[in-house]
């Protein structure tokens, strides 16, 4: 290795573009702890059986279809490309939505999944500009830096409202929780205020069929691109179907929403950090592809370790110490893969590209999960918690493929070793 390139992977990114990327993964993880855990307590809390509590995870189809409507967001721009229109309006209209929760009753179960969906809508539509954003912002050398500075502003965000909200619930009830939360999307728009808006890429599409057409050509364009894009589906699969059910896990395994709020706020955040940077360290000394199939197989063992939760007695102690692992292993696979579809897309194409790549990822976990509740009903929480584990499997096998067939080396990455 010459001394240039030696010293470009030595020198420290640029602070600007690592803080936007944590102020935006702050606002984009905070509505997914809304969907996936506060309606899901408030909803216990008010009675509602198991099996509709799982169906509500349908109400989060929006993050699996966003690919359907990125390349307007992509092309059509009502005042600025995406800083200055798509961001804004999404951020002030999950505000909105937020704001509405706080006059719902949870009995009310129509209202709370139109709301719901609302909030899941609006938050796809800001991950599409952000991550489109986030994409054109960073130079490729700094790609697992800001996947890390989003994921770290992503898990604080999704822990400030999981954990701080279900504290607060029990403390003021449930309408102050979701004002918070709509007021806490104003960091969005304060954030765009030192954020500049990055050039266009030379190639980007100038009309809307190539907004559309051209990045699936692109996409089709790799060798075997079905591998690919099932390697994608499958590789978070065990993972999003059991924690789609974790709150009501920790809940019926004798946990007050104090404890599991506590905990969560306390040790899971600092786990999932650990695990971020974790993971960011891993990537430049072994490279994406390695720490992808380690970090794939630790989620596996961490699955299954979740069911001791059911066959121990209630006490915070050993919640904390399987929370901490969870976390810091979530945190650690969620880096990488993050980094991993970045490193896929094509900047000219950045926000349907990306778009389609986090669908696929996040598919599972808004249709598959659906029949979460069910599972758990049938088959009880050990053996639930413990088939999350067996279906992380598919993706460590299509990763392996990927591998021996030479295609799942990163094409803009320059900390991946060769």
């Amino acid at each position: 290795m010459d001394q240039t390139r030696l010293a470009q992977r030595l020198a420290p990114a640029r602070l600007r573009p690592l803080i936007t990327s944590f102020l935006m993964g702050l606002t984009c993880g905070a509505p997914l702890s809304v969907t996936l855990t506060l309606i899901q307590a408030w909803l216990k809390d008010g009675g509602v059986k198991l099996t509709t509590i799982g169906l509500m995870t349908l109400a989060g189809l929006p993050y699996s279809l966003k690919f359907l409507w990125a390349p307007i967001l992509d092309f059509v721009s009502p005042f600025g490309r995406r800083r200055q229109s798509w961001l804004i309006i999404s951020q002030l209209s999950l505000a909105a939505a937020l704001c509405a929760l706080s006059l719902t009753n949870p009995g009310d179960v129509s209202t709370v999944i139109f709301l719901a969906f609302a909030v899941s809508f609006c938050s796809a539509s800001q991950d599409i500009s952000v991550d489109a954003y986030r994409r054109e912002d960073l130079l490729d050398s700094e790609l697992t830096a800001g996947s890390a500075a989003y994921l770290w502003g992503y898990r604080l965000g999704m822990v400030a409202v999981s954990g701080g909200g279900l504290i607060l619930a029990d403390r003021l009830g449930w309408r102050p929780v979701f004002l918070a939360c709509g007021a806490l999307m104003s960091l969005g728009p304060l954030t765009l205020l030192f954020s500049p808006e990055p050039k266009a890429p030379v190639g980007a599409p100038k009309t809307f069929r190539q907004s559309v057409v051209g990045p699936l050509k692109d996409l089709w364009s790799k060798r075997h691109p079905w591998l690919l894009l099932g390697f994608i589906f499958f590789y978070k699969f065990g993972e999003q179907l059991i924690t789609s059910l974790n709150t009501s896990f920790f809940m019926e395994a004798g946990y007050s929403k104090t404890q599991i709020g506590a905990v969560v706020k306390a040790f899971g955040l600092a786990s999932t950090l650990a695990g971020v940077s974790l993971a960011s360290l891993a990537v430049k000394n072994k490279g994406l592809i390695y720490c992808l199939w380690v970090f794939g197989w630790l989620q596996l063992v961490n699955n299954a370790c979740l069911t001791a939760l059911w066959l121990l007695p209630p006490k915070a102690p050993y919640l904390a110490a399987l929370i901490s692992i969870d976390h810091l292993i979530v945190g650690a696979g969620a880096t990488v893969f993050v980094a991993f579809l970045s490193s896929q897309t094509n900047v000219c194409y950045t926000a349907t590209q990306y778009a389609l790549l986090s669908s696929l990822m996040a598919l599972p976990r808004s249709l598959l999960s659906s029949p979460a509740g069910y599972l758990a009903t049938w088959l009880g929480w050990p053996l639930f918690y413990l088939l999350g584990a067996v279906l992380t499997l598919p993706g460590l096998w299509l990763l392996r493929v990927l591998i021996q067939k030479g295609l799942a080396a990163p094409v803009s990455l320059e900390t991946e070793r060769v």
